[in-house]
């Protein structure tokens, strides 16, 4: 195969200087571990499952009060 002409020629300064950049290696760190629900998730939900409790204390509190009436 004949030699392809680049469509850009090498230029080196005759004055100044000359700098050469590195090639980038990946750097590796250690993993974080995120927690899978956010603290202010978790109060919701211990929240809403303490009000859940009450409910059905109330209700079955209701439950025996009706039948000790009847």
């Amino acid at each position: 195969m004949a030699e392809m002409k680049s469509m850009f020629r090498e230029v080196l300064p005759k004055q100044g200087q000359l700098s050469v950049e590195d090639i980038t290696t990946m750097v590796l760190c250690k993993p974080k571990l995120l927690p899978l629900k956010s603290l202010t998730l978790e109060k919701l939900e211990k929240m809403q499952q303490a009000a859940q409790d009450t409910i059905r204390q109330q209700e079955m509190a209701e439950k025996e009060q009706q039948q000790i009436t009847h």
